[in-house]
């Protein structure tokens, strides 16, 4: 018994890995020797890290896997099956008409994509049965030996195409003498199924008949087309309609359905003739009545063969390839810091410090992969390609909140402070990572100003993890910030209240001063009319006393009468 199938490929493929073995060992051995040069006496330290050893077992796990896919493409064998033997004596032969008439358009598309069609459905009806296909026109040969493979009669039909024979025409006992020759060395019963549209320019016909009953051979004919025909179009490389075919007197060719031949050739074979109308049912047809036959066939127990066993390595292999992707190079953890945020609170200048999880590592092997790339984009500063990665290994693994925690670093990196704060947001709801996700989104919202949020994660920071010192320290800072931003805030309100209250104690005494200047013109009108009533009393006064005096003054004149003098 060979333990494999193919030694000789094993042996090939086996001296291929150890090539590949020995030259992998030696780049690996220049590679230290150079790295040994460069480091000098760290070397040994950073040789013996984790990482290294971590690298070591992927190198050994890759070539394991290999290892094993060699074999299993060896065909490792053992253990003894029995195999089923069936040896049918039914043959069955499909002759098909190639000739330019079947390009006759009578039956859509044509006829030779029917009969296509037809021998496509022999072939899966016909199953137990070895199936052979005869191509003919003027001459025929064999197109298809007799198989039970379906695949390979339905890859052989679709090459049939009308006009690829040699010689054309149509021949029906070139057709039948090349069938008894492809079934000559077969016992059992013989069938022939001749696909064709019944135009047979032969001469032999009647000898090719006479052979066939001598042997058994029994002749279904299929006639496809229809008894008005259609013309025979002639095409060129590209499938497109040039012309039509003309006999030798240079008229148009009609393509009619020939059935008296073809009941001729079925009758005298003991077999039937049938009108093709769809695949399907004229399949059925010629089962029902090959079955009518009573073909011999006979299935024997079976025969002893070795066991295939090839797909025991190969799962293994698949297996320690899948644990290579899972094992990281860099591990689980790439501690990594974040730009400081400086600040000026209190007497002196103080930082605050800023934490960053390290970058999780993933467990399956597509998510593990994006995570390594994310990690690789981080390390090189392309912050906006870490993100699409994390987000891949996100979609294949949404219940890893650690990359949630890495998509909010990358985007903190990018100053963009909302989208890391909601990422850190998600990172929160995990247990394992909410102390350092609570610490970190505090740290975003400090960025955007948020300083009650901030405070609030913080806070949360340190209920889930108490001696968290720094989560501390950020705190009192930030409640500092909002208590002088609070500060601020009050000194300005009051700053506008007085000049508010300014604004309007101005506007008071503007008022005042117009109703005090309004009443002191009030005032000096009321005087001024006082005094023009006092000076009209007075001149009516002295008016008085001047007519007072007039009258006196001419009472007197009354009793003293002066001396009269003369004129001079």
């Amino acid at each position: 018994m060979q333990l494999f199938r193919s030694p000789v490929l094993l042996a090939w493929l086996a001296a291929a890995f150890t090539g590949l073995i020995f030259f992998r060992f030696k780049a690996e051995e220049s590679r230290l020797s150079a790295a040994r040069r460069v480091l000098g006496p760290a070397f040994e330290s950073l040789s013996s890290g984790p990482g290294a050893a971590r690298r070591r077992l992927r190198g050994l796990l890759y070539f394991a896997a290999l290892g094993l896919l060699v074999l299993a493409a060896a065909g490792p064998q053992w253990g003894v099956e029995l195999a089923p033997v069936t040896d049918l004596k039914g043959n069955v032969v499909v002759a098909v008409d190639a000739s330019l008439s079947m390009a006759a358009r009578d039956l859509k598309p044509d006829r030779m994509g029917n009969a296509r069609l037809l021998l496509d459905a022999i072939a899966q009806k016909f199953s137990d049965y070895r199936v052979g296909i005869v191509a003919f026109a003027g001459t025929a040969f064999v197109q298809c030996p007799l198989t039970t493979d379906e695949d390979a009669i339905s890859d052989f039909a679709d090459t049939l195409r009308p006009g690829m024979m040699p010689v054309q025409g149509t021949d029906f006992s070139e057709a039948i003498e090349t069938t008894l020759r492809m079934l000559s060395r077969y016992g059992g019963q013989k069938v022939m199924v001749l696909i064709t549209d019944g135009e047979d320019h032969s001469t032999g016909l009647d000898e090719a008949l006479a052979d066939a009953q001598k042997q058994g051979l029994k002749i279904f004919t299929v006639g496809i087309g229809t008894a008005d025909g259609d013309l025979i179009p002639v095409t060129d490389a590209s499938g497109n309609t040039v012309t039509y075919k003309k006999d030798k007197s240079g008229k148009t060719v009609v393509s009619r359905l020939g059935e008296t031949t073809l009941m001729k050739i079925a009758s005298s074979t003991g077999a039937a003739y049938l009108r093709y109308t769809d695949p399907g049912a004229a399949a059925d047809s010629v089962y029902s009545a090959v079955s009518a036959l009573d073909l011999q066939k006979s299935k024997g127990r079976g025969r002893a063969g070795h066991k295939n066993r090839f797909q025991w390595p190969l799962s293994l292999a698949l297996a320690l390839l899948l644990i290579e992707f899972m094992v990281m190079e860099k591990g689980f953890r790439l501690n990594l810091r974040l730009p400081r945020l400086p600040g000026r609170f209190g007497k002196g200048a103080l930082v605050l410090p800023l934490l960053l999880l390290p970058l999780a590592g993933a467990r399956a092997a597509g998510q593990g992969a994006e995570a390594r790339k994310g990690n690789s984009s981080y390390a090189a500063k392309d912050w906006q390609e870490a993100v699409e990665h994390y987000n891949r290994a996100l979609l294949k693994a949404p219940a890893d909140k650690r990359l949630n925690f890495n998509i909010g670093d990358a985007y903190y990196r990018m100053n963009d402070y909302d989208k890391a704060a909601d990422s850190f947001g998600e990172a929160t709801t995990s247990r394992k990572i909410n102390d350092r996700a609570y610490y970190n989104l505090g740290n975003a919202l400090f960025r955007k100003k948020d300083l009650q949020g901030a405070i609030a994660a913080y806070r949360d920071a340190i209920n889930a993890d108490p001696k968290d010192q720094n989560a501390k320290f950020n705190l009192q800072v930030a409640l500092e910030q909002q208590q002088k931003s609070s500060s601020n805030d009050k000194k300005k309100k009051n700053g506008a209240q007085n000049k508010q209250n300014q604004k309007q104690g101005s506007g008071k005494d503007k008022q005042k001063q117009q109703s005090e200047q309004q009443k002191r013109q009030a005032q000096a009108r009321e005087q001024s009319k006082q005094i023009l009533e006092m000076m009209k009393e007075k001149e009516r006064s002295e008016q008085q006393d001047r007519q007072n005096m007039m009258q006196a003054a001419m009472r007197q004149g009354k009793q003293q009468q002066p001396d009269r003098l003369e004129d001079w």
